[in-house]
C-alpha cells in the first residue's frame, strides 16, 4: 500500500492536515507502542535469552543469536499488529465517519450491522483482551519502579504496598493529563518522555563500548532482516528441548500484542488524523522497529559486555529478578544515582501514558 497510489489516501478528509507535528506523533507512538517493556525488558532479555539453552557456541555466537530473538519479539511483528488494527481504524473511522472502537474494522464485511449486538460483542472481546494486557503491563511496571527506588535507598523494600502506592500515584498523572486532553497533556508528557529516554540511551551508548555497540547495531540489523522470514514460521517442531523457552517466551509476546491491539490501534488512529498512509506506514512500521533495534543493542549488548567483564557474572546471577536489573546495570556506569533517577522518570512517564490512553478506550 505504501508504494502504490492508495499511500497517497488521507486518513481524513483530503483536505485535512494533521494535528500534531511529525516529531510529537512519533513521540506519542513511541510511548503507544513500546512503553514499560523497554525499559523492563531491555537490559533483562537479551541477557536472560545469552544465558539460556535457546542460543548456543562460542559467547559472540550466543549474544548474537541473543539479540536477533530480542529484535524479532520487539521488532516488525509487534507494530504490525499495532499497525493493521489502528490503520483500519483510522481509515474508517475518519473517512466513513464511524465510531472509532473496533467493530469498524469489520465493516466491509458487517456493514451496517457493526451497530448492533454483533459489534457490541466485538467491542466487548476487545476490551476484555486489553485488560490482560494491561494488567500485565501495569505489573511489570509497578514493580520495576518499586525496584528502583529500593535500589536508590529511598524505601526499605519493594513491598506490594509501595507497589500498590506506585500505581496509585501513576493514576493520578494519568487522570491529570487526560483531563489536559491528547493536545496538551498527552503531547506535552509524550514529548518529554521521549527526550529522556533518548538521553538515557545516549548515556548509555557514550558511557559503555560505544565503538562496539555501533559496530553491533549493524550487525544486528542485518542478522534480524536476514532471518526475519525463517524466524516468523519457526515452531521449534524439530527441537522439542526448546518448545518451553518458545512458549515462555515467544507465543507469550504474540499473546501480547494482539492483547493490546485494539488499544494501541485506537489510540494510534486517534493521533494519525489527516496523514497520508504512506505516512502512517512508515511512521509507525519502519521507525519504532528501527529504534526498538538500537534500543535493544545498546541496553542488550552492553549488559552481556559488562556480565562477561566488570561484572563477571554478577548481572547474570540476578536474572530471575528482572525488575531490579535494568537498576543493577546502570551501578557499572558512571552517574548511578542520575541515571537511576532518570529512569524512574521514564517508567513513570510510560505509566502514565498507557493509563491515559486506557481512559480514551
Amino acid at each position: 500500500m505504501s508504494v502504490s497510489s492508495l499511500g497517497n489516501i488521507k486518513l481524513g478528509s483530503d483536505e485535512e492536515e494533521p494535528e500534531f507535528s511529525f516529531l510529537s506523533w512519533l513521540a506519542m507512538l513511541f510511548a503507544a507502542g513500546m512503553g514499560v517493556g523497554l525499559m523492563f525488558f531491555g537490559v533483562a532479555e537479551p541477557l536472560a535469552h545469552y544465558l539460556s539453552e535457546i542460543t548456543s557456541g562460542p559467547a559472540e555466537h550466543r549474544q548474537q543469536e541473543a539479540l536477533l530473538h530480542t529484535l524479532f519479539h520487539w521488532g516488525i511483528h509487534a507494530w504490525a499488529v499495532y499497525g493493521t488494527i489502528a490503520l483500519a481504524l483510522a481509515y474508517f473511522g475518519f473517512r466513513y465517519k464511524l465510531p472509532l472502537a473496533l467493530r469498524s474494522c469489520f465493516y466491509p464485511l458487517l456493514k451496517d450491522r457493526i451497530n448492533g449486538k454483533v459489534g457490541d460483542l466485538i467491542d466487548i472481546m476487545a476490551l476484555l483482551a486489553t485488560l490482560f494486557g494491561i494488567i500485565t503491563t501495569l505489573g511489570f511496571g509497578a514493580s520495576q519502579l518499586g525496584a528502583g527506588l529500593h535500589q536508590m535507598g529511598w524505601v526499605s523494600e519493594n513491598t506490594f504496598t509501595l507497589q500498590i502506592i506506585v500505581i496509585a500515584v501513576v493514576m493520578s498523572l494519568a487522570v491529570f493529563s487526560a483531563i489536559s486532553g491528547v493536545g496538551k497533556g498527552v503531547k506535552m508528557l509524550s514529548e518529554l518522555n521521549l527526550t529522556l529516554a533518548f538521553l538515557l540511551l545516549i548515556f548509555v551508548l557514550v558511557t559503555g563500548p560505544t565503538l562496539y555497540l555501533l559496530s553491533a547495531f549493524s550487525d544486528n540489523i542485518g542478522t534480524y532482516f536476514s532471518n526475519l522470514v525463517q524466524l516468523s514460521f519457526k515452531t521449534y517442531a524439530y527441537e522439542q528441548e526448546h518448545t518451553a523457552w518458545f512458549s515462555g517466551w515467544t507465543v507469550l509476546y504474540w499473546a501480547w500484542w494482539c492483547s493490546w491491539a485494539p488499544f494501541v490501534g485506537l489510540f494510534i488512529a486517534r493521533i494519525s488524523r489527516g496523514r497520508t498512509i504512506r505516512e502512517f506506514i512508515f511512521g509507525v512500521l519502519v521507525i519504532p522497529s528501527v529504534f526498538g533495534i538500537l534500543w535493544f543493542t545498546v541496553f542488550g549488548n552492553t549488559a552481556i559486555w559488562l556480565n562477561d567483564g566488570e561484572a563477571a557474572g554478577a548481572l547474570g546471577k540476578m536474572i530471575s529478578s528482572p525488575e531490579t536489573l535494568l537498576f543493577k546495570f546502570l551501578d557499572y556506569l558512571p552517574l548511578p544515582a542520575v541515571s537511576s533517577l532518570v529512569s524512574l522518570i521514564v517508567i513513570s512517564l510510560f505509566l502514565s501514558l498507557r493509563r491515559i490512553r486506557g481512559f480514551m478506550f
